[in-house]
């Protein structure tokens, strides 16, 4: 699901956001968003409360919000809206001047050197600064908690290099977000964790596989996967790797061809395109 810091792009320089908004699953979505260098807005996937306000009919549909967060255009054929409320509009972010350092940093994933700018804004605000403060400051909070759990929960699926690299910047902030103690906890379980180093180096290269997953490359992934077996034995993470080349092997996976119209259909490398993988 989109989150806060998705919605911190970079704004126009006439200061109005563009925002997509679709009914699709997340997966779906995420692989659009995967084959554009860039969308230049965020995309917000909705379950009912939003479209109803807008009045949206179909999917995808676009919003465009003014700096005082006036809807001012919503429908499925921007182009024209969009310079039609250019002329109208004042130049500007649609965030208070204060508050534009926390934004950048939310933009950028930056919890902890968010929270820290946050913490130097408690006085001298005005209603609409105060405001803008305490929804950055909630949304830091819940999102930190929320990394945690996510790490909590790699954890327990024996993804320990996944989970520190979830849950490090969350103990390590400075000053403490409300979540850094549960997130120091967890740092030391995991240190703790048998054979440490080799699933940290084990995990670096399982990451690398993801990688080769995500851009449809499933020989090349297959082929890190095994890498991971062989040169992290004897850890978690190699037995996870292990299970995840066997599935995309048995999925018929290896070989793969996003061109081809077959192994579109069929979702499989298609018998001209399958490669023999032996684990």
């Amino acid at each position: 699901m989109p989150t806060l810091a998705s919605q911190f792009e970079k704004e126009e320089s006439k200061g109005f956001v563009i925002i997509g908004i679709t009914d699709e699953a997340v997966d779906i979505v995420d692989k659009w968003i995967a084959t554009k260098k860039k969308t230049g807005y965020p995309i917000v996937i909705l379950d009912g409360a939003l479209e109803k306000v807008l009045g949206v009919a179909h999917f995808p549909y676009t919003g465009v919000i003014d700096p005082e967060g006036n809807l001012t255009y919503a429908g499925d054929n921007p182009e024209g809206a969009i310079k039609r409320c250019m002329k109208g509009t004042k130049a500007g972010s649609i965030w208070p001047k204060k508050l534009l350092g926390a934004a950048t940093l939310l933009r950028s994933g930056k919890l902890g050197e968010a929270w820290a700018e946050l913490q130097t804004l408690k006085a001298g605000l005005d209603d609409r600064e105060q405001k803008v403060r305490d929804s950055f400051s909630t949304y830091v909070s819940e999102a930190s908690a929320d990394t945690v759990k996510a790490a909590q929960d790699l954890f327990k699926k024996d993804m320990i290099f996944a989970a520190m690299t979830k849950v490090e910047p969350i103990a390590n902030a400075k000053p403490e977000l409300p979540a850094t103690p549960d997130a120091v906890k967890l740092v030391a379980d995991l240190k703790a964790a048998p054979n440490f180093d080799n699933e940290m180096k084990g995990g670096e290269m399982y990451v690398a596989a993801l990688a080769k997953e995500d851009e449809q490359e499933y020989l090349d992934a297959v082929n890190e996967l095994k890498k991971v077996i062989k040169n992290a034995e004897g850890t978690k993470i190699a037995d996870v790797a292990l299970k995840h080349a066997q599935d995309l092997v048995k999925r018929g996976m290896p070989g793969y061809a996003p061109t081809c119209p077959k192994c579109s259909k069929t979702h499989k490398a298609c018998e001209k395109h399958a490669k023999p993988v032996k684990l």
